[in-house]
């Protein structure tokens, strides 16, 4: 089965036709994955002095012009009108000219530095047709965006940083990845944006930080024009990047002062945390299809009661549940008590606690795990430890 049927039958996502082509709808069990994602992202970055910032969806197209980028990039940008010029009111396809805008508001000092911006929006890219794909190719997409900028002796470290930060996020969400250093072409050096010293320093850089922590690295001469880049790839595709932009900074004339008191560029680091939110979610149906890490499980734990005169016991167990913070529901569904605990298998629930007259008049509960055959009773008082000890579940 293609990960979009799974996605479909799990209720994660769907596609109205009324609606249009590249712009499918993200039901509840999707939204809330998606929220654990951003979670997952903004409490490791937010350790780590990343500040939160909010740029607007639309504007008007000077800054792209500002960038130098609006002949390469202005075919996939959403217009509004049919005018070309800097009054010119467009969607946004990505964040990280505004970043450079909001650093410039300020003059910061060398004892400041890094300044790390951090942000989940949501980009609009006019995708052809013919490549619209489900959740992976679409014409309205969320991503994490972090921005760093930096003076020239803190390199080392923010691409430590920004390495290891790839790494927790790839290992949580059970990803076997590779990652690939994207170099110039050293035979078109002419062509590349920044000096030789600037190349050279950061692609040393970036190899002894992953030659550091021991991870095993491909090279390829394919950059953009502004600058390398350290990929993190799964399956052959392209999750994350790490890039570094010699380009943008003298766009928008972003500058620090130095400990001798003269202004000077600051390092610039754009990085994509794990790609869009939507790809993500296709990568993980199709990876895990449907029987997610606990926590990232829209659902953890379904109650299933055999009679309604049993509902009070189970609201008592879910209100006691969800103070925990555990993600759970009751089916009450005019079904068997058989055909409700197949349905909650069907859809991979982790947990599913069954109160049948038995556990009712013992005051247990019948607790299955998903992939697993053993079934075991408990008091409720058990199940609630049981949930406070595993730390895994949310």
């Amino acid at each position: 089965m293609e990960y979009s049927e799974i996605g479909k039958e799990l209720e994660i996502y769907t596609n109205i036709d009324y609606i249009g082509k590249g712009f499918p709808t993200i039901l509840p069990n999707g939204s809330k994955m998606i929220k654990l994602l951003e979670q997952m992202i903004e409490e490791e970055e937010e350790k780590r002095g990343y500040m939160t910032v909010k740029t607007p969806s639309v504007s008007r197209a000077e800054i792209y012009m500002i960038e130098d980028r609006w002949k390469i990039k202005k075919k996939e940008i959403f217009k509004i009108g049919n005018e070309e010029n800097e009054d010119t009111i467009v969607l946004r396809p990505y964040a990280r000219p505004f970043h450079c805008s909001i650093f410039k508001q300020k003059q910061y000092n060398y004892k400041e530095m890094p300044i790390k911006y951090s942000e989940t929006s949501s980009v609009f890219r006019d995708e052809s047709s013919d490549e619209i794909d489900g959740l992976n190719c679409i014409r309205q997409c969320t991503f994490s965006d972090a921005s760093i900028f930096l003076l020239p002796e803190q390199l080392e470290e923010m691409l430590k940083e920004s390495v290891e930060l790839e790494q927790i996020f790839m290992d949580k969400l059970g990803l076997n990845v590779e990652f690939r250093i994207s170099n110039w072409d050293t035979n078109n050096k002419e062509e590349y944006i920044g000096t030789i010293k600037e190349w050279d320093n950061a692609i040393k850089l970036m190899k002894k930080v992953l030659d550091d922590k021991k991870i095993p690295y491909l090279e390829a001469n394919d950059a953009k024009i502004y600058g390398p880049s350290i990929g993190i790839y799964y399956n052959k595709k392209l999750l994350a990047k790490i890039e570094i932009d010699f380009e943008i900074i003298h766009r928008f004339d972003l500058k620090y002062i130095d400990k001798d008191g003269l202004e000077q560029f600051p390092v610039y680091i754009h990085r994509q945390d794990i790609g869009s939110y939507e790809s993500m979610l296709s990568i993980l149906i199709e990876k895990y299809k449907g029987n997610f890490p606990t926590w990232i499980a829209p659902i953890q734990c379904t109650i299933i009661i055999e009679y309604d005169e049993y509902l009070e016991y189970a609201e008592e167990m879910k209100n006691k549940l969800r103070q925990r913070g555990v993600r759970v529901e009751i089916d009450i569904a005019g079904e068997s008590i058989e055909n409700r605990i197949q349905k909650a298998k069907k859809i991979c629930t982790p947990y599913i606690v069954v109160i049948s007259r038995k556990e009712y008049n013992n005051n247990q509960v019948s607790v299955f795990r998903y992939g697993k055959e053993e079934t075991k009773k408990y008091t409720m008082e058990e199940v609630m430890q049981k949930f406070e000890r595993r730390k895994g579940y949310r």
